[in-house]
């Protein structure tokens, strides 16, 4: 959560309730985009000097800016830097899986139904990022950052999160078929 959020302050100062809805928006099938998940992260970055906040008024509304500091952006850019590691990626639903042999025949079925519904759920939040994506593209952004770079690496993420949840609903799909066969 911390690197995102760096990542985002790079790209633009911003309040945490913006960072929290930017995360829902567009991030949330990477991390948890709740209020108290934000603020724990915020309060760290903060206290290790690598975000500061500004105190502003908006009306009568006070307001906290986070923008990020020169120790910030070296350490964003130090594990940015970093290979990936196929080792970090889990999905701990896969435990169920591993274990569905022991759940009734009817059951299995019934999870396995469940589970290929939250991937067609999740194939609709990933086009609406999509459609939103496509827009932002369209807009003027500002000068200072190279925003066809950017802009491209985060549309391979969100290709990636689309091919992903195809496979998996065609996997699934085809275990589904498989289960009910042998009913």
């Amino acid at each position: 959560m911390e690197h995102l959020i760096l990542g985002l302050l790079i790209l633009s100062p911003m309040t945490g309730y913006e960072i929290q809805r930017f995360i829902k928006q567009n991030l949330s099938l990477i991390c948890s985009h709740s209020a108290g998940s934000v603020q724990i992260a915020l309060s760290k970055l903060q206290r290790e000097n690598y975000i500061a906040a500004h105190d502003t008024m908006e009306g009568r509304r006070h307001k906290k800016t986070f923008s990020i500091t020169e120790q910030g952006r070296t350490t964003f850019f130090n594990w940015i830097a970093q290979p990936m590691q196929v080792g970090k990626v889990k999905n701990m639903e896969l435990s169920r899986l591993f274990f569905l042999g022991l759940a009734a025949p009817q059951e299995r079925v019934a999870a396995i139904q469940d589970y290929i519904r939250q991937i067609d759920e999740m194939q609709k939040v990933l086009q609406t990022i999509q459609q939103r994506f496509q827009q932002a593209q369209e807009l003027a952004l500002p000068p200072e950052q190279d925003w066809n770079s950017i802009l491209q690496f985060q549309g391979y993420t969100l290709a990636y999160g689309i091919a992903a949840a195809q496979f998996e609903r065609d996997w699934y799909s085809h275990l589904l078929q498989k289960m009910e066969e042998s009913l």
